[in-house]
């Protein structure tokens, strides 16, 4: 399956803004991706060669180059990645942490679907080791702003080490969603790995559907009301 090619500054036509690559992204899972995964589980017999792991697969790997181009994007323009990109949709905006979904998000989705006792556990695993690096993570980032305000006040101010912890902290967060993810499928394998993906893919994608985002912005509250 080709991928998009990834955003970025350079040569015109090498390389996309992050919101082009992103609606190609999105376009991609919505079509060939999720339907070919949910023909696999519907057509699931449990023998050898099940198309289910090949289409999970695809669909993880999928979201994988979803976060290496933020990577990519984070390398280039650091203050960029950690906030909500003009590709967000807003209601999108209530579940992104430092530039994409909260891990505790993947988590959540996971527990939604009654999975096994085994994979309750493993979720539990996943969710305390979230509740451990989110905080350090985050607190990376308000140190590295309290430092740079510090700095800046008294006219020392060091930018390219300031856009160096920047880019380290979006980094951070990636890799521990890209973590996250890698131990959910493996825990879950199989069907529930499958049945997994492509409930995190709708749930992405009803984030950008026209008519869910009407009914978003039909019961936002008008200017002065």
């Amino acid at each position: 399956m080709p991928r998009p090619p990834p955003p970025g500054r350079g040569a015109p036509g090498a390389r996309r803004p992050m919101r082009d690559f992103f609606a190609a992204w999105l376009a991609t899972l919505r079509s060939p991706l999720l339907p070919l995964l949910r023909r696999a589980l519907s057509s699931s017999s449990g023998s050898w060669n099940d198309p289910i792991s090949s289409a999970a697969a695809a669909v993880e790997a999928h979201f994988q180059a979803h976060w290496s181009a933020l990577e990519a994007a984070a390398r280039q323009d650091p203050a960029q990645a950690i906030c909500a990109g003009d590709w967000r949709s807003p209601l999108e905006l209530p579940f992104l942490w430092l530039g994409d979904l909260h891990p505790s998000l993947l988590t959540s989705l996971l527990r939604s679907l009654s999975p096994s006792p085994r994979l309750l556990t493993a979720a539990d695993r996943v969710d305390r080791r979230i509740r451990a690096a989110v905080p350090t993570v985050s607190d990376r980032l308000r140190h590295a702003q309290e430092a740079f305000t510090s700095a800046e006040i008294s006219g020392a101010a060091d930018l390219e080490a300031f856009l160096e912890e920047l880019k380290a902290v979006a980094l951070e967060a990636n890799r521990l969603r890209r973590g996250v993810l890698t131990e959910l499928v493996a825990a879950a394998g199989g069907q529930q790995a499958a049945l997994f993906l492509e409930a995190l893919s709708r749930f992405v994608l009803s984030m950008h559907d026209p008519e869910v985002l009407r009914r978003f912005d039909h019961c936002r509250p008008t200017p002065g009301s």
